[in-house]
């Protein structure tokens, strides 16, 4: 609030339920509250621990606890690209940033753009008969399914948009990959009522009659707590995308 650009890292994105006020009730108002005069632009780093044994305490995404707050942005980055240039871009707005990272992802290196995208959403992959949406570790899993396809004879098929910002969301490149292929695949690790998958689904409902050819499907994670000792039945996996993207294409 007196000009310093903080980052805070908290290990585990559930463990911000502990300071889940402090991040609605204060953070968050504080610029609506005094009417633009006092600024809270904290960027909080919210790791994910996917694939790491962690179980219920540490594997909750957490995004849904917090989509329903104005002033809130929310990232889920995919690649380095992507992470690097969000995370940018989140040290200059005005409201706090709350930066969801999957650990699963953090090995994945790759070259960093020279130009800054903003809050836009990547088209990733093109293609011109199934659009997949996706944020973070699923969107990387959409990348790597898109790709599969490729080498076994579909290539152009799939295109692939990575949000980056999942809230605010970027509508206008949704819409345009969208109205592109007319077969669309979410996919999300949380429940199908929550995270931004429904948020997405709804969102679609703003293009034009007939502009899908078919009924837009999610592929989510399970209403269940994570295990300890195989997390991989209670989320989407790269053949769980793969079969959904061949029967969308039917």
């Amino acid at each position: 609030m007196k000009g310093w650009k903080a980052v805070v890292m908290i290990a585990y994105a559930d463990i911000s339920s502990v300071c889940h006020k402090a991040i609605v009730q204060s953070a968050a108002k504080m610029h609506y509250l005094t009417c633009g005069r006092l600024r809270c632009p904290v960027v909080i780093r919210l790791p994910i621990a996917r694939f790491r044994g962690h179980g219920p305490m540490g594997n909750e995404v957490a995004v849904s606890w917090f989509y329903n707050v104005p002033d809130l942005n929310l990232v889920m980055p995919a690649s380095s690209d992507e992470a690097y240039w969000s995370f940018r871009n989140a040290l200059q707005r005005p409201t706090p940033t709350l930066f969801f990272e999957d650990r699963s992802i953090h090995s994945r290196s790759g070259e960093i753009a020279a130009t800054n995208p903003g809050a836009k959403a990547r088209v990733t992959r093109s293609g011109d008969r199934l659009t997949i949406i996706a944020a973070g570790r699923t969107a990387a899993l959409a990348e790597d399914a898109a790709d599969q396809l490729a080498k076994e004879g579909n290539r152009g098929v799939v295109e692939v948009v990575s949000l980056g910002f999942i809230k605010p969301l970027d509508q206008e490149t949704i819409l345009k990959a969208a109205s592109k292929t007319g077969r669309i695949l979410i996919v999300q690790d949380e429940p199908p009522w929550s995270g931004y998958a429904p948020y997405v689904r709804c969102l679609l409902d703003e293009l034009p009659s007939g502009a899908l050819a078919v009924t837009p499907r999610i592929i989510s994670g399970a209403d269940e707590f994570l295990p300890y000792w195989d997390e991989r039945p209670f989320l989407p996996s790269l053949k769980d995308i793969i079969d959904s993207a061949m029967e969308l294409m039917k």
